[in-house]
């Protein structure tokens, strides 16, 4: 009898110990980039307890196995994540997207001598003709004006200068500093050597931990002489 006591109580512990609320803790990032995300509201759906990522990104919060949590920030798309253990959690955040604006298409029949170019006073297009004057078929295009034209340049500005906030954002001394040991202006001889272009930035498989790991051992192994960007001096005029 005491014996069967003894289990019953042994069994009851373990299952409440499985099922008890715990301080659960995760670090938050943004997708893509890993740049660390502080102030995101973290809420516990069961409980409608709630806390927010510090500066770097981590939150803790009573949760148990089964609980449902919501991460929602302005700037990112809402999460959620079901609590499994109460083991470092980490939930990567996708940044809210800027949907263009609909084009509706009014009128798709098209007549030769409608087509004008505004670039060259509203001239009608033409038929391509040969060197003799006689028809070729086709109709002759001048290629780099228009909207079309004009629409690739607004998209590739708009990629760039959308890149460059990213960039920006994960090469701030502020988020820096929380990778590498580095501060004044050593942080920031750091950021300008190895600040990313675009392409790179933006590359398959970029990975900014490891990059900034790698780029600090680099730094750390030039001459302090080196380890400043190099400014372009002026010419000076010569005084007659």
């Amino acid at each position: 009898m005491k014996r069967s006591l003894f289990f019953f109580i042994t069994l009851l512990f373990n299952c409440t110990a499985v099922y008890a609320q715990l301080p659960l803790t995760g670090k938050v990032y943004e997708l893509d980039t890993h740049v660390i995300l502080p102030s995101v509201k973290v809420q516990n759906m069961r409980t409608k307890d709630n806390t927010l990522t510090n500066n770097a990104g981590l939150f803790t919060i009573q949760a148990k196995a089964g609980d449902l949590l919501v991460l929602t920030d302005f700037a990112y798309q809402p999460d959620t994540v079901v609590v499994t253990n109460s083991r470092l959690i980490e939930i990567y955040l996708t940044p809210q997207s800027r949907a263009l604006k609909e084009v509706t298409i009014q009128n798709t029949s098209t007549k030769l001598g409608n087509l004008k170019d505004p670039n060259l006073q509203n001239q009608a297009l033409r038929y391509q003709t040969d060197a003799n004057g006689n028809p070729i078929g086709g109709i002759a295009i001048r290629f780099g004006y228009g909207k079309s034209a004009q629409n690739k340049k607004n998209a590739q500005v708009a990629y760039e200068e959308n890149a460059t906030q990213q960039i920006d954002k994960a090469f701030s001394p502020e988020n820096v500093s929380k990778y590498v040991p580095l501060k004044g202006n050593d942080l920031k001889q750091f950021i300008g050597l190895y600040r990313p272009m675009i392409s790179d930035f933006k590359a398959p498989g970029f990975d900014l931990t490891l990059y900034l790991n790698d780029c600090y051992e680099k730094f750390m192994l030039l001459p302090p002489d080196q380890r400043k960007i190099q400014s372009l001096k002026p010419d000076t005029a010569k005084k007659q």
